[in-house]
């Protein structure tokens, strides 16, 4: 679906001149479930942008394999309109694009009820919760039914009760639908229950990439697994390490190999 190569953006010239991004290749195939892991400052979000046309790279190519892919954008926060009732933020894209008024509303209502929040169609956004109000940011993104849906850290604030619920509600939305998701986060256990793959992005490289072989379907008790929990050690054993803290063992210290 998406293949990119060699991307590279860059801000600023001479002294000035920052590296955001640099010779990043990546491919997503339709139907997966892709994580990209990082820290705050490591690019994920630009490489989003850039995925979704918002910027420009300098360097290199991403080529979409589907003419006109169209392409769903979740973001940190829910940005939903005070003043507009639930229903009518998630059909505001259909309005813009001038689909009919009948139209529009039954393709909100069923992407409300994707998410299970048909019950909520005429509340108004400060009578959400923080979950409730990101599945409407996700309703409002699937209305037009997209190729791809790009996710950027859509849970990041929430406490971590609601936040592993939002993983397992997203898990069951992704196996009704079958999209294809290119996920942003910093959590690694989110990464884990979610994707087919991870990739590591570091400083605006990519570091590593690791196939997620944890079993599907997967809910609440895959976080309790021998192997999730294997993997969680494997993945962070290859995170960058950080000044002040300790350095984490080799996989020749502890036994543990990523093959």
């Amino acid at each position: 679906m998406i293949k990119v190569d060699n991307l590279s953006l860059t801000y600023g010239r001479g002294d000035r001149r920052v590296v955001v991004l640099r010779d990043l290749s990546f491919h997503l195939n339709v139907g997966e479930f892709v994580t990209i892991v990082g820290r705050s400052g490591s690019g994920k979000s630009t490489f989003l942008d850039l995925i979704m046309g918002l910027i420009q790279p300098t360097s290199g190519t991403i080529e979409r394999r589907k003419k006109n892919l169209s392409i769903g954008y979740v973001f940190q926060r829910p940005a939903l309109l005070p003043w507009r009732n639930v229903l009518r933020n998630i059909y505001l894209p259909l309005q813009i694009s001038g689909i009919s008024r009948e139209d529009r509303r039954r393709m909100a209502m069923e992407a409300l009820e994707k998410v299970g929040m048909g019950y909520a169609a005429h509340y108004l956004p400060f009578q959400l919760s923080g979950g409730m109000a990101q599945r409407v940011a996700i309703a409002r993104a699937l209305v037009q039914d997209p190729d791809l849906l790009l996710m950027d850290e859509p849970f990041s604030a929430l406490d971590p009760m609601l936040r592993e619920n939002m993983n397992v509600n997203l898990l069951r939305l992704w196996q009704r639908t079958g999209k294809t998701i290119l996920f942003v986060t910093h959590s690694i256990d989110e990464a884990l229950i979610l994707s087919d793959r991870i990739v590591l992005l570091e400083e605006g490289k990519f570091l590593k990439e690791f196939e997620v072989d944890i079993p599907r379907p997967r809910g609440y008790e895959t976080f309790r697994t021998e192997r999730f929990t294997e993997l969680n050690r494997i993945v962070r054993a290859h995170l960058p390490i950080q000044p002040n803290m300790p350095r984490i063992p080799s996989e020749d210290e502890d036994g543990v190999s990523d093959e």
